[in-house]
């Protein structure tokens, strides 16, 4: 199924580099939204480029973008079960970026009817597409972090609240998942509906970027549980990575993959609804099994 160029462009006044001749099309698609919640998500610039068009370009193009991120597939391989993808925010190369694979995907499926079966980054980590109801699942395998102390004392003066548990997956260019609730427990389980002081907003928290970039070194996750039943919890979370040149995301996919593996060694579950709290707003839900994470 063929494409009219004129269909897929960003605005009616085209910028300079869509006429480059090693872009093919172009469109911009939103993931993590919901309308009944007032979440407005996230959006990406889908750019499908001919063979030729250079990492600096791809970049030049990312920084003249209002969007969060800019991904770039190439034509030759959109139509292969296997596909390479790239994803730039304005200043760098994204190293992961689930929202803008889930927009990508669902650009490919709407308007070509067809979806590679998993994305390859260039980092050779693979992204899996699953396709139920003609939309999008991003499969990826979980992160498993681990209680780190060093890092809880990195971060307590970064922060309008008192950070009761960090966890992290590395030492650098990893994440780091920051609890503001009490360390949870089986009295934690119980006591937690009846105490307003465990159910903080993470609206109203405080973030000091200067400090956090000269801190630590990985991307951070806030992380507030606001109810939970036997099946499932509803938890809010923010994403902060003034390191890699975004202060806060709007929506952020890749922190799925982390904060699952999290919520089930602490509280068994292996769903849950997730709000990120950015100025947007955004709704990601998932399913846990078998060390992956499946994210929509």
């Amino acid at each position: 199924m063929q494409a009219k160029v004129n269909n897929f462009r960003i605005s009616q006044r085209r910028p300079l580099w869509l006429t480059l001749r090693f872009i093919k099309y172009t469109y911009t698609q939103s993931v993590f939204f919901s309308s009944a919640n007032n979440l407005k998500g996230s959006n990406a610039l889908i750019v499908i480029y001919e063979n030729g068009l250079t990492s600096k370009t791809m970049q030049y193009i990312a920084s003249q973008s209002i969007h969060p991120a800019t991904v770039f597939l190439n034509q030759n391989e959109i139509t292969k079960r296997h596909c390479k993808i790239r994803w730039f925010n304005q200043t760098s190369e994204i190293k992961r970026c689930g929202h803008g694979t889930l927009a990508a995907a669902n650009f490919l499926i709407d308007h070509f009817g067809y979806c590679p079966k998993a994305f390859i980054s260039t980092s050779y980590e693979r992204f899996t597409i699953k396709e139920k109801k003609q939309r999008a699942q991003l499969l990826l395998k979980s992160i498993e972090p681990q209680k780190s102390k060093l890092a809880k004392d990195e971060l307590q003066n970064v922060f309008s609240l008192a950070i009761k548990a960090a966890y992290s997956t590395g030492d650098k260019n990893g994440y780091t998942v920051v609890l503001f609730n009490k360390e949870f427990s089986e009295e934690f389980d119980k006591e937690f509906n009846k105490n307003p002081d465990e159910k903080q907003d993470l609206k109203s928290l405080r973030v000091d970027f200067k400090a956090l970039s000269k801190a630590h070194k990985n991307a951070v996750i806030a992380l507030n549980i606001q109810n939970i039943n036997e099946k499932t919890a509803i938890v809010q979370f923010r994403y902060f990575a003034p390191q890699f040149g975004v202060n806060e995301d709007s929506a952020t996919g890749s922190a799925v993959s982390v904060i699952a593996p999290l919520l089930f060694r602490l509280l068994g579950l292996n769903k849950a609804k997730l709000i990120q709290q950015s100025n947007n707003g955004a709704l990601l839900n998932y399913e846990f099994n078998n060390a992956k994470v499946l994210i929509y």
